[in-house]
């Protein structure tokens, strides 16, 4: 398994289709350390919901409108992950980071996608705690 040091690649690495994928998430993409695709996030100020192209790659999760814009990043070091019902949405979740004190609000198209992002994160946060006591990662 890949470290969270490592830097990040190029997009030739080879990808596979997540096992158990819809047909109605064909942009979710895995490696053993990547998974990548669309999902709705909420602005900050705004409160408005937009579609955001997210990648997360060993242990760090990035964003931006498309697969070729400025990345950005979601600091997973400490970060509270759970489901939350915030505007009324069935299939979100939020990510609490303690880094920057920001609360992310990330909403999925349907069920299976949402378990796959929270489960890959989960893994990803907990792959990077090098050396610090053992945290549980509780998908809820």
């Amino acid at each position: 398994m890949a470290s969270c040091s490592d830097s990040v690649t190029t997009d030739s690495q080879k990808t596979n289709s997540l096992s158990n994928r819809s047909d109605s998430q064909p942009d979710a993409e895995v490696t053993d350390t990547e998974i990548k695709g669309y999902l709705m996030k909420r602005a900050r100020l705004s409160r408005k919901w937009k579609k955001q192209w997210f990648l997360l790659r060993n242990c760090d999760l990035f964003y931006s409108e498309s697969p070729e814009g400025s990345l950005k990043k979601i600091p997973l070091t400490d970060a509270d992950i759970s489901e939350t019902r915030v505007d009324k949405k069935q299939y979100a979740f939020q990510i609490r980071s303690k880094q920057n004190g920001r609360t992310y609000y990330i909403h999925a198209e349907n069920e299976l996608t949402q378990n796959s992002w929270m489960q890959a994160i989960c893994f990803a946060k907990a792959a990077g705690n090098h050396g610090s006591a053992s945290q549980a990662c509780v998908v809820q």
